[in-house]
């Protein structure tokens, strides 16, 4: 019989590069289950506790801390160490009382910063689709795996676009504000050469055809552009929650 399904295995060298852990070590490194964000965009939990914030010395020491319930994702518990944290993941861990959120770095690695606890009931959610359903209802995609539904005539869903994003209370998913994707928005580049680098939105190029629609930004670091599907709006004038520069 020939052997069916996916490796469950995953060697050092071929890790997404946004793992923020050496590419020479151990041959094999754990590889994350699938859940609400991108592979190469996202790490496991178990690398997260042991080989970045470092409150683990090995594998058994980061199961035990997730088996006990010491690590909530966005307010909810996980305990499975393949579980995906990503960008804007809100990490909190129980006994130390420190809160972290994951960001896409200029660096091109994820990196964890700690946030203040009022900070931590918040996030910034991309919004990656729209579409009506039955029962007179509008389901808002969001880039972290999430659904939100909505009624057809309510206010936030007609002022809601692809494109856009919202800031929302974790777990709840209360949509608390709506950034959309204008000119003079404060935005951050999440993919591509310019990935992490954060300015104020000065022009949107929208093309149709092969040619991808450009964003230009101003920084203090001068002027540069990007395709408009790497920009993440953070705010209006600056970032409406705290992010690392």
């Amino acid at each position: 019989m020939t052997k069916s399904g996916g490796k469950r295995h995953l060697k050092r060298p071929a890790m997404p590069k946004t793992w923020p852990v050496p590419r020479k070590g151990s041959k094999f490194i754990i590889k994350m289950n699938p859940g609400p964000h991108r592979k190469d965009y996202a790490m496991p939990l178990l690398i997260m506790l042991r080989d970045v914030l470092k409150v683990a010395e090995n594998r058994k020491e980061a199961k035990y801390i997730l088996s006990n319930k010491k690590v909530y994702v966005d307010g909810k518990v996980r305990t499975n160490e393949k579980f995906p944290v990503g960008h804007m993941d809100v990490v909190y861990l129980k006994g130390l009382e420190k809160y972290y959120r994951v960001q896409h770095h200029i660096s091109g690695r994820l990196k964890l910063f700690e946030i203040p606890e009022e900070e931590a009931k918040v996030k910034i959610c991309k919004v990656t689709g729209k579409r009506t359903i039955r029962g007179g209802k509008t389901q808002i995609s969001l880039h972290d795996g999430r659904n939100i539904l909505l009624n057809n005539d309510d206010e936030l869903t007609k002022k809601i676009k692809n494109g856009y994003t919202v800031k929302i209370e974790v777990p709840s998913q209360e949509i608390k504000e709506v950034y959309p994707l204008e000119e003079n928005m404060f935005a951050m580049v999440t993919e591509g050469h310019h990935q992490g680098k954060m300015g104020q939105i000065t022009e949107i190029n929208k093309r149709f055809g092969p040619m991808a629609s450009e964003v230009t930004f101003s920084s203090d670091k001068g002027e540069f552009s990007t395709a408009l599907e790497y920009v993440f709006i953070v705010g209006q004038e600056e970032p409406a929650i705290t992010l690392l520069r």
